[in-house]
């Protein structure tokens, strides 16, 4: 069976100058459209200096308040304010009684052996010191006066 083939259909063709918007159309178009978009970026411009000046305003009212806050803060710091306030709340200077020496066997490294299952120990300590070095203990020197 034969497939039924398409006749051609003769299409006019179109005509541009006929149906084209005048030049004159096209020109005042294009002055339009540019006014447009030069007041929309004006406009744009306008705005973004407002929020650039309440930016300006609200960081000057920020550093305002942070030196206002570090002058207070170096008004607690002082010696005097730190005497008081230290009495205010009943503290006094420790007392030579008060110091507790730790033997250094006591300390994380202090060279003191583990106790039953010292291979077990040492292995655990090693495999801490490797995924989290940051928590490895540090010895205290101490010094004798």
């Amino acid at each position: 069976m034969r497939k039924p083939t398409k006749t051609p259909v003769l299409r006019r063709r179109y005509d541009f100058d006929r149906r084209a918007l005048p030049l004159g159309a096209w020109i005042l178009l294009l002055l339009v459209g540019g006014a447009f978009v030069e007041v929309w970026q004006v406009t744009q411009v306008s705005a973004l200096t407002l929020r650039i000046d309440e930016a300006q305003v609200d960081l000057a009212k920020a550093e305002a308040r942070r030196d206002a806050l570090e002058a207070q803060l170096a008004q607690h710091r002082t010696r005097t304010a730190l005497e008081a306030e230290a009495k205010r709340l009943g503290m006094k200077p420790a007392e030579p009684e008060q110091v507790v020496v730790v033997p250094a066997e006591w300390l994380a490294g202090g060279g003191g052996s583990e106790e039953g299952g010292g291979a077990l120990v040492a292995f655990g300590r090693r495999i801490a010191e490797t995924l989290v070095p940051s928590a490895r203990a540090r010895t205290r020197s101490v010094s004798s006066n």
